[in-house]
């Protein structure tokens, strides 16, 4: 039986796809909130959204490599590099806003279902990744 020389319809498949559309609409979104009027105001009282800034671009950016990477072959040492840095900046958002900026708030069910679907995304991150980080 001949194999085939397109890409695989299979589960990696459909996670890289879900996991690069999520992404892309998650840095979307980032950029959209930094540029809203109440972020700009917030901005002008002192509140500082560089970090925001920047997860919102490489986001959008891991997005699009996600996307295109299952279609075109993208540069590994671009994708490496975007794969850890999503992965880290990902983690540490999961460890600053679930552990240590609100441990079991505002109740134990409604925490651990914020943390648990974000450490699903971190899981299917580093299970994608590893296709990039090799």
């Amino acid at each position: 039986m001949a194999k085939r020389s397109a890409a695989a319809y299979d589960a990696g498949f459909f996670l890289q796809l879900s996991l690069g559309l999520f992404f892309l609409a998650l840095g979307i979104m980032g950029l959209g909130d930094y540029n809203s009027k109440v972020a700009g105001i917030a901005r002008f009282f002192g509140r500082d959204d560089t970090l925001r800034v920047v997860m919102a671009v490489v986001e959008l950016v891991m997005g699009a490599l996600l996307v295109l990477g299952l279609f075109l072959s993208v540069s590994s040492g671009l994708a490496t590099i975007f794969s850890i840095a999503l992965l880290i900046l990902w983690a540490a958002y999961i460890v600053y806003y679930f552990f240590l900026n609100g441990l079991l708030e505002p109740s134990l069910v409604p925490w651990l279902y914020e943390v648990s679907w974000r450490c699903v995304v971190l899981a299917a991150l580093w299970a994608v990744g590893r296709k990039y980080i090799a």
